[in-house]
């Protein structure tokens, strides 16, 4: 089994690229289209956070991590400090691998569930089964305080969804042998998703598949 894991995860890293829109346009311009403040509120509208998610959706990631950088030297309150960690782990997954952007949503954690989902992605690429362990427990627990159809809002354009966010957990279930819970959360992710063929979630689904088979 665990060889299969580790196969899976190599064969899932494109997918999981496709997540932070590494694979996306040209600059690395993702194609999602989410706002810059979905779901909660932003502190202050006009901060060195909103410049940070604006440079991330143009491609920019060297000048975004200046800007939540700028954030973090300017006395921020603790909802920007959090918000800066999460804005520099994404900028930083974007500039290298998921890996790259986990000492600082680590930081983050504690308030930010687009910085939870981030790690969890980053954990499924580590791809060991403690890692994936880790993935349940961010997202299954923190996030969706174990109901199995809780649903993720961004607050950020992160360019992962809710049903992404399903599928992500699907994978860690199964690699942590929990199939009947991965098959539903990946039929879960499709039902959030009916446009799911051809889509991260469908590629996810299919790797579901091979590890409980």
């Amino acid at each position: 089994m665990l060889r299969r894991i580790i196969f899976t995860v190599f064969v899932a890293i494109p997918a999981l690229m496709l997540l932070t829109g590494c694979g996306g346009g040209v600059a690395g311009e993702g194609t999602n289209s989410y706002t810059q403040t979905s779901g909660t509120p932003i502190v202050r509208s006009d901060s060195f956070n909103d410049k940070g998610w604006n440079l991330i959706a143009q491609g920019q990631y060297d000048s975004a991590v200046s800007a939540f950088n700028q954030v973090l030297s300017d006395s921020p309150n603790a909802d920007e400090i959090s918000e800066a960690n999460n804005g520099l782990g994404w900028a930083r997954s974007h500039l290298g691998s998921l890996a790259d952007g986990i000492p600082w949503f680590e930081k983050a954690i504690s308030t930010s569930n687009d910085a939870k989902v981030g790690l969890a992605a980053a954990y499924i690429q580590k791809g060991s089964k403690t890692d994936l362990e880790n993935v349940i427990d961010l997202i299954y627990k923190k996030i969706g305080g174990e109901n199995p159809h809780f649903h993720y809002v961004p607050r950020r354009a992160t360019g992962v969804t809710d049903a992404e966010c399903h599928a992500l957990l699907a994978f860690a279930m199964a690699g942590v042998g929990r199939n009947d819970d991965a098959t539903a959360q990946i039929e879960y992710a499709k039902e959030l998703n009916p446009g799911y063929a051809s889509t991260t979630i469908d590629q996810l689904g299919k790797m579901v598949d091979f590890m409980i088979r």
